[in-house]
């Protein structure tokens, strides 16, 4: 079985905060891609998404993901629509284990309001957590175990996974 780990789910699902705890826990390194993105972009996502439009993004995001894929051993806070482009599907269904972070999406929407009137490029719409959900749901279900962290901590989903991914290995 593949060591590296790909944590997906929608925006404000808990991806960034889990990756960093499940890597401690294993000892091997985290990744998040959009992260990764802004690091070689030099600039923020908002910006990339001004300057270049969601393709552009998009492209630069798909490179993140296949330099992600060639860490072994890895935990990887995957960006919401990571999963969209087929190429960045398989490369990650190749080289790991995939797991589905989802909460609704009012739990959603109030995680990501950070009260000072900031909004993520692909949230500026009504209902665009629905759109998203309804969208990437298909990629999302390919994950070997859904965890709904609408009431559960970074360090309880971080448990979860680890049991899960350490279960697959036994058998």
């Amino acid at each position: 079985m593949p060591d590296s780990i790909f944590l997906c789910g929608l925006s404000g699902s808990g991806k960034s905060t889990v990756a960093p705890i499940v890597a401690q826990l294993r000892g091997c390194i985290a990744l998040d891609t959009d992260a990764m993105v802004v690091a070689e972009a030099g600039m923020t996502i908002a910006e990339i998404f001004s300057r270049e439009g969601e393709s552009g993004f998009r492209e630069r995001e798909a490179r993140a993901v296949k330099s992600a894929c060639f860490h072994p051993r890895a935990v990887v806070a995957l960006g919401g629509g990571a999963l969209e482009r087929n190429d960045s599907f398989d490369a990650v269904c190749a080289a790991g284990v995939l797991i589905f972070l989802d909460a609704p999406d009012e739990v959603l929407a109030t995680r990501l309001d950070r009260g000072n009137g900031e909004v993520r490029p692909m949230l500026a719409k009504p209902d665009a957590l629905a759109q998203m959900r309804a969208r990437r749901l298909a990629r999302f279900e390919h994950a070997v175990l859904r965890i709904d962290t609408s009431s559960l901590s970074a360090d309880d989903v971080s448990l979860v996974i680890l049991s899960e991914v350490e279960g697959q290995r036994r058998t």
